[in-house]
């Protein structure tokens, strides 16, 4: 008989979206984009007011504005259309965005995500940072007791 443990939303974004991540943005940087985007995707869930888990167009950047400093509300279509849909549609970024990571570049935290002639450059350890922030405020936050955020997540064997 193989044990079950039942996982609820803040429990799984702190193990997994903080922790697990955490683990694979050094050693794996391209991955950690995508993975952060499919989290940005949940964390807006998290916050939408439905009773279910199913998929809403706006959740990615429901997030963005509600979660992440105000330097990304600028670029939340930008970052939806061509870094999120990019990424986990075809596993690359479309042409306005650049991915970099904090030994390859001179961008500093406080000009990221950088913009330059019509292209954003997005730094993984700058954009963990924040998105392990946004991870944050939903777990401090207050949900209704009936809502999704005290059911079960999901299942692990």
């Amino acid at each position: 008989m193989t044990d079950k443990k039942i996982i609820y939303p803040k429990e799984f974004i702190k193990d997994v979206l903080i922790q697990e991540y955490g683990e694979i943005v050094p050693k794996h940087p391209y991955l950690a984009y995508a993975l952060i985007c499919s989290g940005i995707e949940m964390l807006g869930k998290c916050l939408n007011k439905s009773h279910t888990w199913e998929s809403k167009s706006n959740d990615f950047i429901k997030c963005i504005n509600k979660l992440f400093p105000e330097k990304y509300h600028r670029i939340e279509k930008e970052l939806k259309d061509e870094l999120r849909n990019g990424l986990l549609h075809s596993l690359r970024p479309k042409s306005k965005i650049k991915l970099d990571e904090l030994r390859k570049t001179n961008i500093f935290k406080n000009n990221h995500p950088h913009i330059y002639d019509n292209e954003i450059t997005l730094v993984i350890e700058y954009f963990y940072i924040d998105f392990v922030e946004a991870c944050k405020k939903v777990i401090e936050k207050d949900f209704p007791k009936e809502s999704k955020m005290h059911k079960p997540f999901i299942n692990i064997t």
